[in-house]
């Protein structure tokens, strides 16, 4: 018999996602690419906001290589979708971000992630940002 898929999240679920997204923005913040992979899937498709897409690899040498240097992140009007073993987040996210030591600026995003349960854990499958009108 086939299981029906849902959209609604149990409190507890939506709890567990909402706390894996601020855990990986403090991570990021801290720019800790050692505090960010174990939350990402080896499957994970990483794309910015400029166009640039890239895997979990790619995502965390630039980490690493301080080509992402965020210094707040804050996210609003988050939606939850579930639907069996994918946690569907979306909403728009502040941040200031620069790379390489340079003065960081201020931008809006639409953002899109996509959790995975990954045996016992939710793992970071994809994200996509979109960039908003400073007006945002």
């Amino acid at each position: 018999m086939p299981v029906p898929a849902t959209t609604e999240p149990t409190p507890q679920l939506r709890a567990q996602i909402a706390a894996l997204e601020q855990a990986l923005y403090r991570a990021q913040v801290a720019g800790s690419a050692g505090d960010i992979e174990p939350m990402l899937s080896a499957d994970l498709r990483y794309l910015h906001s400029t166009g640039v897409a890239e895997t979990r690899d790619d995502y965390l040498a630039g980490v690493a290589a301080r080509l992402y240097e965020y210094g707040h992140i804050a996210s609003r009007d988050v939606r939850l979708a579930v639907s069996e073993d994918l946690a569907i987040q979306d909403g728009v996210v502040a941040m200031t971000v620069s790379a390489h030591g340079a003065a960081k600026t201020l931008i809006h995003l639409l953002f899109c992630l996509v959790w995975r349960r990954e045996g016992a854990q939710w793992k970071l499958l994809y994200r996509q940002a979109t960039r908003l009108p400073d007006t945002a």
